[in-house]
């Protein structure tokens, strides 16, 4: 019979139950690499990134509940995982990875999205495309329009879509007064 045993630190929490590993991290915290470790995000949000020789950063991908990440999905280097709220992920056992076949396909297509969102020639089309991936993504349906789920800033924003943060600051603003997107504190609501 397998039991399960619990291991706790100061930065993160693990727990196996039989042959599943949950591990809970905290926001800005960078999901440990293991190769051969597929995660499925349980909850909370993460993004993939990585950054060149002069260490600006490249955003690869936002994954969110129900997306399976891992380091072995991708032979870009360098390559980190990082939490953008807290996080909960349970592994994925190797026996049973034909179960999520339709996680890792939507994968695939959520990246291609990205890629050609970010190819976009004009920004404000990228910059709204990029809402509207978002709220595909990590939407609420609200009355008035989809609350964007996420906490990102117009800095994240600009580093995505390889703009400036001025930019993306104009352009939303730009958005907000053609009547598109109503900003609620810190919150974004499409109203396609």
């Amino acid at each position: 019979m397998n039991k399960a045993v619990a291991i706790t630190n100061t930065n993160n929490s693990i727990y196996t139950s039989t042959r599943v590993l949950h591990r809970t991290l905290e926001r800005r915290q960078l999901i440990p690499e293991h190769e051969q470790v597929l995660w499925k995000i349980q909850s909370g949000s993460v993004r993939a990134l990585t950054w060149d020789e002069n260490g600006v950063y490249t955003t690869l991908g936002y994954w969110g509940v129900g997306d399976i990440v891992g380091y072995s999905l991708s032979r870009v280097q360098p390559y980190h995982l990082e939490c953008i709220s807290g996080v909960e992920l349970a592994s994925i056992p190797s026996e049973n990875l034909h179960e999520n076949l339709d996680q890792l396909l939507s994968r695939i297509q959520q990246t291609e999205e990205l890629v050609s969102i970010v190819k976009s020639k004009r920004v404000s089309t990228r910059i709204w495309q990029f809402l509207i991936w978002l709220s595909d993504k990590f939407g609420r349906d609200l009355e008035d329009g989809r609350l964007i789920d996420l906490h990102i800033t117009h800095q994240e924003i600009a580093d995505v879509l390889n703009t400036t943060r001025v930019t993306v600051t104009r352009v939303l603003r730009d958005l907000e007064d053609e009547g598109k997107l109503r900003r609620h504190k810190r919150w974004l609501i499409i109203r396609a």
